[in-house]
């Protein structure tokens, strides 16, 4: 019997430092090539230059590692990590990207601030965040940089669930994005610039997350949200909630790719306006 293919797919916060050495880590998810379905109860292996630093078991249902990878690379210039699953009896090895660390002593450090509201309600909830970019604490002039907003979904103190969403700021520095919670929980929140050649890497607010509480609530029957989808434009999204796709609105037009399922009560059915 042939074995089931792999992919691994890894996200890691932190690619560059000002200094000789820095601290990040690698986020992991193992699947199956043929379904995207996470695959459970598998060892994951970290590396840094070549060598085996530590490995995680993948959780049943999810195929993420519980928790990150610690990366520690030292030493000007430049270092490779990656993640290896090596397979077993069902499943082929695989091998995620190999990411690249700078540590340079002539990168630029940012001051990265930002805000949320509204930080708690009933689901659908959307959030705005607001920021900025600047080279340092009081500085008039920002950056035009590729940012990504973090989203993890709270299980434990060492568990949390990736979500990925990429925007940018504008020429002074300043962004902001709409977000959409739509199912109740408990997230963590933050915007990462991950470094390049000449700006180190910044977290905003120096790396400490803003809590988001989503409750249950009663759903709408439609709503609308902003989003960016690439570097240099937004879409406004209207979604209708109903079992059958409805008629499409004056305006707008349908956009499957960013359908919800809601379950029992239906779908969300999405439709585009570019703004």
């Amino acid at each position: 019997m042939a074995k089931i293919s792999t992919e691994l797919y890894i996200y890691v916060p932190r690619l560059s430092a000002k200094g000789t050495a820095f601290y990040t880590n690698i986020w992991a998810n193992l699947t199956r090539k043929d379904t995207g379905e996470g695959i459970g109860g598998k060892w994951l292996y970290a590396y840094l230059d070549g060598v085996e630093l530590s490995h995680l078991l993948t959780v049943p249902g999810s195929g993420y590692a519980p928790d990150a990878f610690d990366i520690n690379p030292k030493g000007i210039g430049a270092h490779k990590a990656w993640v290896e699953f090596r397979g077993d009896e069902d499943f082929e090895p695989c091998k995620s990207e190999e990411i690249t660390l700078v540590c340079n002593p002539n990168l630029t450090n940012l001051d990265h601030k930002m805000q949320v509201i509204p930080t708690s309600g009933d689901v659908p909830l959307i959030i705005q965040v607001k920021g900025y970019i600047r080279k340092y604490i009081g500085a008039s002039v920002g950056y035009a940089l590729p940012l990504n907003l973090m989203v993890f979904e709270y299980i434990s103190t060492r568990t949390m669930q990736l979500v990925n969403t990429v925007m940018s700021s504008s020429e002074d520095g300043s962004y902001v994005i709409d977000y959409a919670f739509t199912k109740p929980g408990t997230y963590r929140i933050f915007v990462n610039f991950l470094g390049d050649n000449t700006y180190a890497s910044a977290w905003s607010n120096n790396g400490r997350t803003t809590t988001i509480t989503v409750k249950e609530g009663e759903f709408p029957l439609s709503w609308e949200e902003t989003i960016t989808i690439t570097l240099t434009g937004t879409k406004k999204i209207l979604r209708i909630i109903s079992t059958a796709e409805p008629t499409t609105p004056e305006g707008y037009t349908r956009a499957p790719e960013y359908d919800l399922d809601w379950g029992t009560m239906g779908t969300a059915w999405a439709f585009v306006k570019s703004t």
